[in-house]
């Protein structure tokens, strides 16, 4: 078995929409973009990212949330010192107790959804003239109670513009194996917390601290997107990364779509993959892509769903130390 640390996975999966809008103004609803490389590219928050992940999480693998305190300025988990898994949340996506100035950033670390093309400017018109069509035989009524005649109903109302966009889309989760399971603050006589040495910090159980790992990356392969009456599945189109021995997004900015001559598709470029792993002298990587991105059908592997879940299955955990089993 191979020690490791780290754990990192760079995803490219597709969106028909935009995965996050930004705040609007008026009428007109922007998403979420920002300059990158060659244009203006969208993009979604880490909050957007860990919201969906940990909802994931709570709907299909069973997992506790964390209870809250709730104040008017703030709000923060209780009993974070918990080493059950009624408190795997705070473990995992990191906290902060603002009354007592201690926090854990979180183990996972996330670089969130990132189109591949630039945003291109496209909009749509949007109304609610199905809400008041009158084939639905509503009755409509005023403000003061009294039927409205169909020839007084208006046939449209609510005239409003949003920005559109659909697209490949890249991110990267990164997590610090060392620190899950980890609890690193704890409570004085008196009630409040305190940062503990690293030599008397406690763990969780070795079998919860694999099954939140293993849940983490299994979640990624049916990552689940709601916005504005849309679902997607953000399913794992191409997935690079492994288990190493360093804390490091080695590909995070690695995975490329390039037009191919002939090709009707974008293809993935493998060439800056192998870049990356003959810099770092990479070994045992994941290297998978959806077969319709490939010129090379039997370049790598075509099942990048398969390969995170087997990725999984190959991790083990022995007196706080962790391993990828051959």
């Amino acid at each position: 078995m191979q020690k490791i640390s780290c754990i990192t996975l760079t995803v490219l999966t597709e969106s028909p929409i935009a995965l996050s809008n930004d705040q609007g103004f008026g009428n007109y609803t922007p998403i979420k973009k920002f300059f990158f490389k060659d244009g203006i590219h969208a993009m979604t928050s880490v909050a957007t990212f860990t919201y969906e992940l940990r909802k994931c999480l709570f709907e299909n693998f069973g997992w506790k949330l964390n209870d809250l305190t709730i104040k008017s300025s703030n709000s923060y988990f209780n009993n974070v010192e918990d080493l059950t898994e009624k408190n795997l949340e705070a473990d995992v996506f990191g906290f902060l107790l603002p009354n007592d100035g201690v926090s854990k950033t979180s183990p996972l670390r996330v670089i969130p959804f990132v189109s591949v093309t630039p945003y291109r400017g496209d909009t749509q018109l949007i109304t609610n003239r199905g809400f008041l069509n009158l084939d639905l035989e509503r009755n409509r009524f005023s403000e003061k109670g009294e039927i409205i005649p169909d020839e007084e109903v208006p046939t449209t109302q609510a005239l409003a513009n949003e920005e559109v966009f659909g697209d490949y889309y890249t991110y990267t989760v990164t997590i610090e194996l060392d620190r899950i399971g980890m609890s690193e603050v704890a409570k004085n006589k008196d009630g409040k917390y305190h940062y503990v040495p690293l030599a008397e910090r406690k763990y969780m159980p070795d079998e919860l601290r694999m099954q939140a790992v293993q849940d983490i990356l299994n979640a990624l392969t049916i990552l689940t997107r709601d916005i504005k009456h849309q679902r997607v599945l953000l399913k794992p189109l191409a997935v690079f990364g492994g288990a190493f021995d360093k804390v490091i997004p080695y590909y995070w900015d690695a995975v490329r779509l390039n037009e191919m001559q002939g090709e009707t598709q974008l293809k993935i470029d493998l060439s800056a993959i192998e870049e990356v792993e003959a810099a770092y002298q990479l070994k045992d990587t994941i290297k998978a892509a959806d077969k319709n991105l490939l010129v090379d059908k039997e370049a790598i592997s075509t099942k990048p769903v398969q390969a995170i879940q087997q990725l999984a299955e190959r991790l083990a955990i022995q007196d706080n130390e962790w391993y990828l089993k051959d």
